[in-house]
């Protein structure tokens, strides 16, 4: 075949190739959606299901009880998306008795109808289907303004996916016209838009631009993109590949390679099925054998392809490889010698292309037939021919000159309005900005108020701070001179000069000892703002044990401590204890008659919890308060300080410090003694 005319057929032949592998796939596709649709109790997605069936998958005798289907679930549920599409039935219907223009215009009618609905329209659906009546209606123009407009309209309106069909349609008004440059300019936005919502329109797309690298004889380009496209199909192995292998057979073809040709030719057969392609496949293995002078091979294919043809009636149909049939017997008489079975052959594949309608294979023909028979010697019937050929060929030029003029004005439409929508989206872009600024300000001046708003609540925040820190000085100064209090020294400088008076040296040096060791821990302790419990125990110890000696042993302290309790590790303010002591030693014990005692008890409440319970056996405070001791007043006052720097400790650092006091019961209700509990976070 000539290449001109073999491009055509490739680019055609990728398409039929596209609905073959659907016929193919159809019966496991269709056994899921099946089965799909039957698990699916919501009516919407059972409509959405069938359209989606109906478009890409329906068999001719499936389709009519579809459309009824959808058409009465559509009705039930009010749903318009399905009413539109049931009315695609109209359209297929016209197509069907070659009335294209009103099928066009039907069509046209679904098409605005879902696009008012915002519909997406994938591979299949009525914004691709169009394109076929444009075709056979012979109104190619009419097909390029129409997608012009319509992608126009998408970009605007949304949805965007619906350009990719636009694209698509264009690329193949483009490659009408041989414009191989544009369609694949085209093809290619329509497979870069049909990635994000339709694999098969990739697919679709990836075979079809390799095949038209191959009618624009960039065979580097087609072999890459045919190659992607087969191993793609492989991939899917529910899809046959059957025209990816012949797309293939005829690169190498083109290319000189024949052996190689012939091989993907011969793979290509294994999965034909439909006569279509099978006697497609068989005169592209014929063409071969035919190059390679394997005659008597070349002779066996097309006899088996003409065949498949007469069998099953098959008309010429977007110029398949079959319908030159005669074309390639003709190639083959002229090979082999044979000039009188030759001509006619040639005589009858022109009349087929003009059947079709087919200009390209009409000039084909005709000028092969010029060239036949002026070899021939019959001149008269050659320049018949000739003029022929010519006359067509003008009138061929003609249109496409007007048709490229309408094209180039129909452009230059499309590009002032993408202007104007371009121009539109600055506008809005830059209000958006406007927007965006004055929204940016605002957000400064509000952050600048909450920052002055923060920092006076930081500068209060540090002010107050700053207080509790100066109360809680003065409230440890407090705590360290009721500690170090005029009585206690006093009382233990005079112990000291009774025993020295007495001649008890001994004891008069050991109760110096500790005296002193006791106002050295006091001092110390009192520099630190945590110290350990067992430094606050000894120094509690010591204070204890003075106290202790000058009251002739009068009382006696008990520590109980935690096996849980690290007294090394956990810290606590310091002074804390001994006020409360030195409060249950004078109101509570030194009231009584015999021996008191006093039990200190640590122990953890819970893993941050620190539980300090100083419980003593006296009086109780209500008797003590009765009595007015002369002590009465150094307790108020030891009180009212340690309690008062827990506040501000509180206050300063939220540590969380409580003091509660009960009073203990006999079980006659009679005082028994006072417990002080401390709770303190470790």
């Amino acid at each position: 075949m000539h290449p001109f005319l073999r491009h055509i057929v490739s680019v055609i032949l990728l398409f039929l190739m596209f609905c073959n592998q659907i016929v193919v796939a159809r019966q496991i596709l269709s056994e899921k959606f099946r089965n799909q649709l039957s698990r699916e109790k919501n009516d919407t997605v059972r409509i959405k299901l069938m359209c989606r069936y109906l478009m890409n998958l329906a068999s001719p005798g499936e389709t009519s009880k579809l459309y009824k289907e959808i058409y009465a679930l559509s009705l039930k549920n009010n749903f318009r998306h399905g009413l539109l599409i049931s009315r695609f039935s109209e359209v297929s219907q016209l197509a069907d008795s070659g009335r294209f223009n009103e099928a066009i215009i039907r069509c046209n009618q679904i098409i605005d109808g879902l696009d008012s609905l915002g519909v997406p329209q994938p591979l299949g659906y009525p914004l691709n289907q169009i394109r076929f009546y444009y075709f056979a209606a012979g109104r190619q123009l009419d097909m390029f303004r129409y997608y012009s407009d319509k992608i126009t309209y998408y970009k605007k309106h949304g949805p965007i996916e619906n350009t990719a069909a636009g694209y698509h349609g264009l690329g193949r008004y483009y490659l009408s016209m041989a414009d191989y440059d544009k369609a694949i300019g085209y093809f290619m936005r329509a497979l870069e838009q049909f990635k994000s919502f339709d694999s098969m329109g990739v697919l679709n797309d990836r075979g079809i631009i390799g095949s038209t690298y191959l009618a624009w004889g960039n065979m580097a380009k087609a072999e890459e993109f045919l190659k992607s496209f087969l191993n793609s199909m492989i991939e899917l192995n529910e899809v046959n590949h059957t025209n990816a292998y012949d797309a293939l057979g005829d690169v190498y073809f083109e290319m000189g390679d024949y052996k190689r040709a012939l091989s993907y030719y011969q793979e290509g057969k294994k999965y034909e099925i439909e006569p279509h392609f099978r006697a497609s496949n068989l005169v592209s293995i014929a063409s071969v054998h035919l190059q390679m002078g394997r005659y008597d091979s070349t002779l066996i294919y097309l006899e088996q392809a003409e065949k498949i043809q007469q069998k099953e009636k098959l008309n010429i149909y977007f110029t398949s490889n079959f319908v030159n049939l005669d074309f390639y017997f003709y190639k083959y008489y002229s090979a082999t010698g044979k000039e009188k079975q030759a001509i006619q052959r040639l005589k009858a594949a022109l009349e087929q292309a003009q059947l079709s309608g087919n200009i390209p294979l009409i000039l084909r023909y005709t000028y092969e037939m010029q060239s036949c028979l002026l070899k021939k010697g019959d001149s008269l019937a050659a320049l018949r021919y000739l003029v022929m050929y010519q006359t067509i060929k003008d009138s061929m030029n003609t249109m496409n000159t007007k048709a490229r003029i309408a094209t180039f004005e129909i452009e230059q439409q499309q590009e002032e309005k993408e202007h104007e929508i371009k121009q539109l989206r600055i506008q809005k872009t830059s209000q958006r900005n406007y927007y965006l600024f004055g929204g940016v300000i605002l957000l400064l001046i509000a952050f600048a108020i909450l920052s002055l708003l923060r920092y006076k609540r930081k500068r209060d925040s540090e002010q107050l701070t700053s207080d509790f820190k100066n109360q809680l000085a003065k409230a440890e100064t407090k705590a360290l001179r009721a500690q170090m209090n005029p009585h206690f020294i006093f009382n233990s400088l005079n112990s000291i000069n009774s025993f020295v008076m007495d001649q008890q040296h001994e004891l008069a040096s050991e109760y110096l000892i500790k005296f002193s060791k006791l106002i050295r821990l006091i001092l110390d302790n009192s520099r630190s703002e945590t110290i350990s419990i067992e430094k606050e125990l000894e120094t509690l110890k010591l204070y204890v044990l003075l106290e202790a000696a000058r009251f002739e042993n009068k009382f006696k302290c008990v520590y109980k401590i935690a096996h849980d309790v690290n007294t090394n590790s956990i810290m606590i303010p310091p002074m804390l204890l001994q006020p409360f002591v030195e409060n249950a030693i004078w109101h509570g014990l030194m009231q009584k008659e015999g021996e008191g005692t006093i039990t200190i008890d640590i122990a953890m409440k819970n893993e941050e919890l620190l539980l300090i319970s100083i419980e003593d056996d006296g009086i109780g405070r209500e008797k003590a308060a009765e009595l007015k001791s002369k002590s009465a007043a150094h307790k108020s006052h030891g009180l009212k300080v340690t309690s008062q720097r827990i506040e501000m400790m509180n206050k300063l650092n939220s540590s969380g410090e409580k003091v509660s006091i009960v009073d203990l019961k006999d079980e006659h209700g009679l005082a028994c003694g006072t417990r002080v509990e401390l709770v303190i976070p470790i």
